[in-house]
């Protein structure tokens, strides 16, 4: 009997030493609970080193293929106004030299001379206001043979409107219809004498070969390339991000350190887009991963951001606990407790 009593005095002793072995904390648990939380791991980011640059900033507009109407009649009226005005240029030559005719022949045939002269000038002034002292069909030869030319619809003409007042001289106009399709150099172009009512800015003519896409009443998109080369620092189009209506990038300050700055998308080059300042060279910008950097940047559920260096709003509070006894629970015991 006292046998048995020892052996279940052994078992429990030997019972509770593993239980007390069980809930005792580990090694790694113990480690975990003096040290801090670990940071999350930085995102996956590359970056690379702006560099300076002089590349001709690009241009883009809108192309209109005119209707030649308008050049083919008034061309018509030079040749007749040119024919006219050179027979009574002749006739009076012939009635000076003729001592047959009367004082009265001879003044109707100066005012009549002077008449055709002055219908043949007006309709050139007309051509040089209508469509630029610098366009190429001012001459007569050179006429003729775009006349011929637009007449059987192998040549066009364009009106190319920029909606940037400041372009100055544009080379290598190119035009890509808006249906789609090849892009066309346009070879010829000159300042139009007239601006663009429904686009403010700087407009030229210009004449081109005919194709898909590029026919009478056809809209066009205009890509040029400007005169001027300015110096600046090129921005890639991989490092942008949009945030809030604005275009940004993220410049890295320090090793594994992120800042978001505005960049300015007025003079878009072959790589990206050229600012003037705001950057440096050798700055380097986030190329990849910068839509990460963003959405851990941005607040969710914000409709503002920090841009005008007001603080950032608050994130929205936590919904309030609900009590465990839904309203119909609780006015069955209010009703409960009244009846009590």
């Amino acid at each position: 009997m006292k046998a048995a009593i020892l052996a279940r005095a052994a078992a429990l002793v030997v019972g509770c030493a593993l239980l007390s072995g069980c809930n005792a904390p580990h090694s790694e648990e113990v480690e975990g609970n003096g040290a801090t939380a670990e940071a999350p791991p930085a995102p996956p980011v590359q970056t690379v080193a702006l560099t300076g640059s002089s590349e001709a900033v690009k241009l883009e507009g809108i192309a209109t293929v005119l209707n030649p109407d308008i050049l083919l009649q008034l061309d018509a009226d030079i040749r007749s106004a040119t024919i006219a005005a050179d027979f009574s240029r002749g006739q009076l030559e012939r009635f000076r030299a003729s001592t047959m005719l009367s004082r009265q022949t001879l003044e109707s045939a100066v005012r009549q001379a002077g008449i055709d002269a002055s219908q043949l000038k007006l309709l050139s002034t007309r051509l040089r206001q209508t469509w630029g002292d610098g366009a190429p069909f001012l001459d007569v030869e050179a006429r003729q043979q775009l006349m011929s030319e637009i007449a059987s619809g192998s040549r066009v003409i364009l009106r190319i409107d920029f909606p940037d007042a400041t372009v100055d001289g544009p080379r290598d106009i190119r035009v890509v219809p808006l249906q789609g399709g090849a892009e066309t150099k346009v070879g010829t172009f000159w300042p139009a004498p007239s601006g663009n009512l429904a686009m403010p800015g700087v407009s030229y003519f210009g004449v081109t070969d005919a194709g898909p896409g590029l026919r009478t009443g056809d809209r066009a998109r205009v890509i040029a390339d400007s005169a001027s080369k300015p110096t600046g620092i090129v921005i890639p189009s991989a490092a942008l991000v949009v945030y809030a209506s604005k275009s940004w990038c993220y410049v890295e300050t320090a090793p594994g350190k992120f800042e978001r700055k505005v960049v300015s998308l007025d003079a878009p080059v072959d790589d990206g887009y050229l600012v003037k300042g705001g950057f440096g060279p050798g700055t380097r910008v986030v190329v990849k991963g910068a839509s990460i950097l963003l959405a851990r940047e941005a607040t969710p559920g914000s409709l503002d951001d920090d841009d005008d260096g007001a603080p950032a709003p608050p994130p929205p509070s936590a919904p309030a606990t609900k009590s465990s006894a839904s309203p119909v629970a609780q006015n069955h015991a209010a009703t409960a407790g009244d009846s009590d």
